[in-house]
C-alpha cells in the first residue's frame, strides 16, 4: 500500500500544484484587472475635474460677455438706427439715379436720330464734293493744255511745257 498511497499522495500533490498554479494565474489576472481599474478610475476622475473646471470657466466668460453686450446694447441699437437711416438715403439716391438714367436713355434715342441725320447729310456733302472734284478735273483738262501753251510765251514761268493736272477724279471707298 505504500506504493498506492504514495501514488495517491503524488496525485493529490499534483492536483494541489495545479490548483496552486491556477490560483496564481487567476491572482495575476485579478491584480492586472485591479491595476487597470485603478488607472482608469484615476483617468476618469481627472477627466471629470478638468471638465468641471472648463465648464466653470465657460460660465464665467458667458457671464462677462452678457455684461458687455448689455452695456453696449444701446450703442449697438444707435448704430443700427443710423445704418437704417443711411440705407433709406441710399435707397432714395438709387431711385433718383434710376430716374436720371431713364432720362439719359431717352436723350440717347434722340441723339441716335440726330447722328443718323448727320450721317446722311455727310454722305450728301461727300457726293457734292466728289462732283466738284470731277468738275475741277474736267476744267483742268480742258483749260490746262491751252494755258500751258500760253505759259511758254511768258518769260516769268517755267518753260518746261504744259501744266500737269491731276490724274483723275478720286472716288472714296
Amino acid at each position: 500500500m505504500s506504493d498506492e498511497s504514495n501514488s495517491d499522495f503524488n496525485e493529490v500533490r499534483d492536483e494541489a500544484d495545479k490548483a496552486d498554479a491556477r490560483s496564481r494565474r487567476v491572482e495575476l489576472i485579478v491584480y492586472a484587472a485591479l491595476l487597470a481599474f485603478v488607472v482608469l478610475a484615476i483617468y476618469g476622475f481627472w477627466l471629470i475635474t478638468s471638465l468641471t473646471r472648463d465648464v466653470s470657466q465657460l460660465t464665467q466668460e458667458i457671464a462677462q460677455m452678457t455684461r458687455v453686450v448689455d452695456r453696449d446694447m444701446s450703442t449697438i441699437a444707435g448704430h443700427m438706427a443710423s445704418m437704417d437711416h443711411q440705407m433709406t438715403d441710399i435707397n432714395n439716391t438709387m431711385r433718383v439715379m434710376n430716374e436720371e438714367v431713364a432720362a439719359i436713355a431717352g436723350n440717347t434715342h434722340s441723339m441716335d436720330a440726330n447722328i443718323g441725320s448727320m450721317t446722311r447729310d455727310t454722305s450728301v456733302m461727300a457726293g457734292a464734293i466728289t462732283g466738284m472734284q470731277q468738275d475741277m478735273w474736267s476744267l483742268n483738262r480742258n483749260v490746262g493744255a491751252p494755258m500751258g501753251m500760253m505759259n511758254m510765251f511768258n518769260p516769268f514761268t517755267d518753260q518746261s511745257g504744259p501744266v500737269r493736272g491731276s490724274p483723275g477724279p478720286y472716288y472714296p471707298r
